[in-house]
């Protein structure tokens, strides 16, 4: 990544969080190239400028005074993100499940699509679905570790632990956006390694994006699309984007 100063790089901070919600400050510091300390620094100081804050472990964009406050990008957290392109969301949903084989046993990845998923879920029964926190009539396994309440789903060693032990008709992944990457992504190393293991573990791998996320990245990718078999999308991802992923997954459209 090309250096940047102190100021570009906060306001460049400001847009990855506008995008994609919480983020870690190691991962931040990562994505910036720079050290855990500088970044420490630029996250000081956006905070005494009330634009971020605080939140579970990482931090988040402030929501502006007022509609017209300028300078301020608003918070985006899963609860915000349900309510963005719910039709889109809906059909991919509907398109993914024809991909799954009835009384499969389903890692569910997490993500605002994915819940969506989950609540189609709910109407079904006869699926063995692990790592949701939606009731369902279906079997449902919860994997040990720490609940991350910002994202809906646990983290932690004995999750890791616990998923390696486990094996899958099909893993459905949401990603944090796969612009400037060779494969889908997520924003925290540590949850990107329990979807490492699903992905690992499973007969069938799904990734559930809209066409936004075609549109910028996140900084942990994890996985190649080549080891990705479908894509579920809405037809309105740039041809450009859809082109270059055809090459290496089946991109199929909702």
């Amino acid at each position: 990544m090309k250096k940047t100063n102190a100021n570009q790089r906060q306001a460049a901070i400001l847009e990855l969080l506008s995008k994609n919600g919480a983020m870690k400050t190691t991962d931040l510091a990562e994505h910036f190239q720079v050290s855990r300390e500088t970044m420490r620094l630029d996250l000081l100081e956006l905070t005494n400028q009330g634009l971020v804050k605080k939140w579970f472990g990482g931090v988040i964009c402030t929501p502006p005074e007022t509609p017209d406050s300028p300078g301020i990008i608003e918070t985006t957290v899963i609860d915000e993100r349900m309510t963005r392109m719910p039709e889109e969301k809906t059909r991919i949903c509907r398109k993914a499940l024809e991909l799954i084989p009835e009384h499969a046993t389903i890692f569910l990845d997490c993500g605002s699509t994915n819940l969506y998923l989950a609540q189609q879920l709910r109407s079904l029964s006869g699926y063995t679905i692990i790592n949701t926190l939606c009731g369902s009539d279906n079997k449902l396994i919860i994997c040990g570790g720490v609940i991350d309440t910002s994202i809906l789903s646990v983290c932690g060693t004995p999750a890791l632990d616990f998923l390696r032990q486990l094996r899958t008709d099909a893993a459905i992944f949401g990603s944090s956006g796969f612009k400037a990457n060779s494969g889908p992504t997520g924003l925290a190393s540590d949850y990107s390694s329990i979807k490492k293991i699903a992905l690992q573990n499973t007969l069938t791998s799904i990734v559930l994006a809209d066409h936004t996320k075609a549109t910028y990245s996140s900084p942990v990718q994890f996985a190649d699309w080549s080891e990705i078999d479908y894509l579920v999308t809405d037809p309105a991802m740039d041809p450009q984007a859809l082109e270059r992923l055809g090459e290496h997954t089946k991109v199929i459209f909702a």
